[in-house]
């Protein structure tokens, strides 16, 4: 069996809330508001409903098979056949995530501030340390993304705050956007938003015990879903739907924006340094995902020589999209849209095909 240390729930809550609430700092904003109008900040909590739906499922899975991890789940399941390709299936997903969110987050970068810098590089530099931090393991990066989400979490509120004199509560109008039946169903499909709450299937093995499971997972979810509709509402006061949807990093802007007299203007700095640090860290526990459940279900002991052959993978496919419009329209728009059968169907499957055949694990 892999050896991946063990994790606190606190460290379990921060890591998944981190790479959930990530995605506010990137287009997933903006897209979410051409699709839905100003309704994007409470269509927020109907995906979130559906995603504490699924995880449920998950939970259930998980619960039926105490210790086990989702690879050895679905081996005890479906079998090592079906088994394996429900796990490969799961990797690529996390595979793809993770490389077309890093080039998602270098093509917002070269907007903004390294607009010389070639793509390959700043890619480059992103998966290098994704892939040090996969050398440092599991414990390493949970740390940190404890450690991280307090500043973070104060810098993002503070961000959000202090840009309040820009507020012009007439942008909720009209409340229902382009109409309350394309909010809802937008809502139940994209609970993909929340996906990476699956990082705690992955790892189960790691936290301690169900209940921890349970507790994480539930928290880091409510958690996410206020941060990110406190977000995009906050997003919508400021510019208007309008003007949301043509934005690519609002979060950029709103600290550009701000300004209280001549000496305390411009905080896109101190973002830039927490977007920086937690993007690094949502890049690393998708990578670490990836080379987790590769070896998990090839049935490798040690993960150092899959991290190097992982990371050019990764790095090769980030490069493949042509342009930005592409990375955005198509990769990460089609991930987010096809990601749900991964991430929320197949451990629906597996557990309905688990009490169909009577499959438990034993009790810890």
């Amino acid at each position: 069996m892999l050896k991946e240390g063990k994790i606190g729930i606190q460290e379990a809550i921060c890591l998944v809330t981190i790479a959930i609430c990530n995605k506010i700092f990137f287009t997933t904003p903006g897209f979410f508001t051409r699709i839905v109008g100003n309704a994007g900040w409470y269509m927020t909590f109907i995906s979130l409903a559906s995603a504490l739906m699924f995880f449920t499922f998950i939970y259930l899975l998980l619960k039926r098979f105490p210790g086990k991890n989702i690879v050895e789940v679905y081996d005890a399941a479906l079998g090592r056949g079906i088994g394996f390709l429900f796990s490969f299936a799961l990797m690529v997903s996390f595979l793809a995530a993770s490389s077309f969110l890093t080039r998602e987050f270098v093509d917002v970068m070269k907007v903004y501030v390294f607009p010389e810098t070639p793509p390959s590089f700043l890619i480059g530099v992103m998966i290098l340390a994704a892939a040090i931090s996969a050398f440092l393991g599991l414990e390493t990066i949970a740390r940190t993304a404890k450690l991280g989400a307090y500043f973070a979490l104060f810098g993002y509120f503070l961000v959000l705050l202090l840009s309040s004199q820009y507020f012009r509560f007439a942008h909720l109008f009209p409340i229902l956007g382009y109409g309350l039946d394309k909010t809802v169903t937008t809502g139940i499909m994209r609970g993909s938003a929340y996906a990476e709450v699956v990082i705690l299937a992955v790892f189960s093995g790691s936290l301690q015990g169900i209940k921890h499971i349970k507790k994480a997972g539930y928290i880091s979810l409510l958690l996410s879903g206020f941060i990110l509709s406190f977000g995009i509402l906050c997003f919508t006061l400021i510019f208007g739907y309008t003007g949301t949807q043509e934005i690519t990093a609002p979060m950029y802007i709103v600290a550009r924006i701000i300004k209280y007299g001549s000496f305390f203007q411009r905080l896109e700095p101190l973002f830039l340094f927490l977007w920086i640090i937690t993007t690094i860290i949502y890049v690393s526990i998708l990578f670490y995902s990836t080379v987790s459940i590769y070896c998990k279900t090839f049935r490798l002991q040690d993960a150092r020589p899959v991290i190097l052959p992982m990371a050019v993978l990764t790095f090769t496919t980030a490069i493949f999209p042509k342009d930005f419009s592409s990375v955005v329209s198509q990769y990460v728009q089609g991930l987010r849209t096809y990601s749900n059968v991964t991430f929320y169907i197949l451990p629906f499957i597996a557990l309905i095909a688990a009490v169909l055949r009577k499959k438990k694990g034993e009790k810890l």
